[in-house]
């Protein structure tokens, strides 16, 4: 029976393209063009196929269980205990994501009031609490600001593209080559974009207020997609069009803006598409990742306390840690890429394993494979998994091509970290699988 506070297809597209176009394209399409040059339409385009293909699995099973926590839940049904606690681990880091929105944000404000410039970490810090203040009034309060927000964004993404192909240079687009740095740079710009492509994967994690999760979830990952990529592409070839490589290697889409659009609509751009797309991810990031953290702490991967909540469900606990995480790459001044490497590479290695895993998942949930909402065979669901574990390894050594060695190191470290952790933590006896309970064939 549906009740007011389910969420439907449209509330859950508008959330999952809310997350997808949003913090990733407009910080990182510049570092995207100084890798691909014109080609970062296609970086683009691969980005987001190679994430939907990646975490293909998490979208299989939405149509075969009915999970309250999501992704969590189930990778607690389907994964041994130590990769289950590394999943939830690296969940938990996911919200290192809000706070490249909330920086993005901070650096667009400084772009229409210069003199708030020296005060952009102070002003990420401020918006990051703000949209968690917001988050109080529960998913379906966040998604009614996501549905208007997600009308401006497309409307300001739009006047980009017009401008874009209004502004179309010849001469700029052939003054560099198609692909500056070779095959090897649109690959490693397809690392770079897709981190501006897996936002509509949290979207497993609203399994608990969907209506009708089992198609509705499936559903939505593969419009977001579809709408993301096809958003992207446009993007991508407006941005690349209008101005020399030379000039929009490495910068922000609110610089390209500013060069071929009047005052007016500028403002109107940065506003209600660089600002309001940067507050859907943030939005979108708050509201899916608290359910799946809840569920880990109540099996006992956190200690007892992140299991409170209000008396009206909220885990505000899980809130104040997830707001705190946030905070740590604003506080200690980390760059964008580096960020997105600590979110990417642990994520990755985690489906890879995942996947190997779960090869055996029909036989396992026999019942509940045959009542899958896709209609998927066992031959279609291995075929996903081989194309799924192979786009997670070329994200993965194409995200590592990007960083130093210390930060290279730093993810492997943080990676084998993650695992220890999830190891020590089940040997104590303190970890309780309680969605194994909650689902039985």
């Amino acid at each position: 029976m549906k009740t007011n506070k389910q969420m439907t297809v449209f509330d859950l597209v508008s959330i999952g393209v809310g997350s997808v176009i949003g913090a990733g394209i407009f910080s990182m399409l510049g570092t995207g063009i100084y890798f691909s040059g014109r080609s970062v339409v296609l970086a683009l385009i691969f980005g987001m196929l190679l994430v939907f293909v990646e975490y293909i699995r998490p979208f299989i099973l939405s149509a075969v269980f009915v999970l309250p926590g999501g992704a969590y839940d189930q990778s607690s049904l389907t994964l041994p205990p130590v990769l289950i606690g590394a999943g939830a681990l690296i969940t938990i880091i996911g919200n290192f994501g809000t706070s490249v929105s909330g920086l993005a944000i901070a650096s667009y404000i400084a772009q229409l009031v210069p003199v708030l410039g020296p005060y952009q970490q102070a002003m990420a810090f401020i918006i990051m609490t703000a949209f968690y203040a917001i988050s109080i009034g529960g998913n379906k309060f966040l998604a009614k600001f996501q549905n208007i927000m997600a009308v401006c964004m497309y409307a300001a993404l739009a006047l980009f593209i017009i401008f874009g192909f209004v502004n179309r240079d010849s001469a700029a687009v052939s003054s560099a080559p198609y692909m500056p740095q070779g095959v090897t740079g649109l690959l490693m710009g397809t690392a770079m974009m897709s981190f501006a492509c897996n936002g509509a994967t949290i979207l497993p994690n609203y399994t608990k207020d969907a209506e009708n999760p089992k198609k509705t979830i499936p559903m939505a990952l593969a419009l977001s997609t579809v709408v993301g990529a096809v958003i992207y592409a446009l993007l991508g070839f407006a941005a690349t069009s209008a101005l020399p490589y030379d000039q929009i290697a490495g910068q922000n889409m609110g610089f390209i803006a500013q060069q071929i659009m009047p005052g007016g609509v500028y403002v109107f751009f940065v506003v209600g598409g660089a600002i309001f797309a940067l507050a859907t991810t943030i939005l979108g990031g708050i509201g899916g990742l608290k359910w799946p953290i809840l569920s880990s702490a109540q099996d006992g991967w956190l200690p007892h306390v992140f299991t409170k909540t209000t008396k009206n469900g909220y885990p505000w606990v899980i809130m104040l840690l997830m707001y705190l995480i946030s905070a740590v790459p604003i506080i200690g001044g980390f760059s964008l890429d580096s960020i997105v490497s600590l979110i990417l590479v642990p994520a990755a290695i985690s489906s890879i394993a995942g996947n190997i895993i779960n090869w055996n998942l029909p036989k396992q949930f026999p019942k509940a494979w045959s009542e899958n909402s896709l209609h998927l065979s066992v031959g279609g669901y291995h075929v996903l998994l081989v194309l799924s574990t192979i786009a997670a390894v070329v994200l993965t050594i194409f995200t590592l091509a990007t960083q130093q060695l210390p930060m290279i190191l730093a993810n492997l470290a943080m990676t084998a970290f993650l695992f220890i952790f999830a190891a020590v933590r089940y040997r104590s006896g303190k970890v309780h699988l309680a969605s194994r309970d909650i689902y039985k064939e």
